[in-house]
């Protein structure tokens, strides 16, 4: 009987310690969906103090507040989807991730002016490739326009990014172009976590 007891006691003790467990995984799961919100905040411009929020928890939270953070962050890392005059998200978001780096603050600076200058151009860069399509399609139109009058006897102004081709030459421009400014900034996004040690 003391035998059958004493199983009971530690199948018990057991799941005491297993329910614990959870309360700690529930508390750390709140701990990283308060750090997200509270990024999102500082992203936004909100008067957020990194550091004294993060001095409120302590241990496992501590570290699933920083993870949130980190991850609001980095999902704020993107290319611009058009002109803004405000400031993009992508400047509180490295701005945010400065404000965390301590001992690493001079390392992280120069991976987050690389990207500051990736996003920069890339504006410019799809304003470049657009007006080089449309000279390269200005011909085209042209005999476009041509063809068109004499078809109906109508003189007709086409632009270029109005002929039927163009959209799709245009799309796939856009894709490629894209691509290559996603991965350069998908690898500096793997510079920082690496820093940062925190897992993705």
């Amino acid at each position: 009987m003391a035998e059958i007891k004493s199983t009971m006691e530690m199948v018990m003790a057991r799941a005491a310690r297993m329910c614990e467990g959870a309360a700690d995984g529930d508390d750390n799961e709140e701990a990283r969906r308060a750090g997200m919100k509270a990024g999102g905040e500082f992203v936004a411009g909100g008067a957020v103090d990194l550091a004294a929020l993060m001095s409120t928890y302590q241990g496992a939270a501590a570290e699933a507040f920083r993870q949130g953070l980190i991850s609001s962050f980095m999902r704020n890392i993107n290319l611009p989807r058009h002109e803004d005059d405000g400031t993009p998200a992508w400047e509180g978001a490295l701005s945010g991730i400065i404000a965390l780096a301590q001992d690493t603050r001079t390392e992280l600076g120069g991976i987050t002016g690389e990207i500051r200058n990736i996003l920069a151009r890339y504006q410019d860069h799809k304003k470049q490739l657009r007006q080089q399509l449309e000279d390269n399609f200005a011909a085209q139109t042209s005999q476009l326009q041509q063809n068109l009058a004499q078809q109906t006897g109508m003189q007709m102004n086409i632009s270029p990014a109005q002929h039927p081709e163009f959209q799709k030459e245009w799309q796939k421009v856009m894709e490629q172009m894209n691509d290559q400014y996603l991965n350069a900034l998908e690898q500096y996004k793997d510079a920082i976590y690496k820093i940062l040690a925190v897992d993705r």
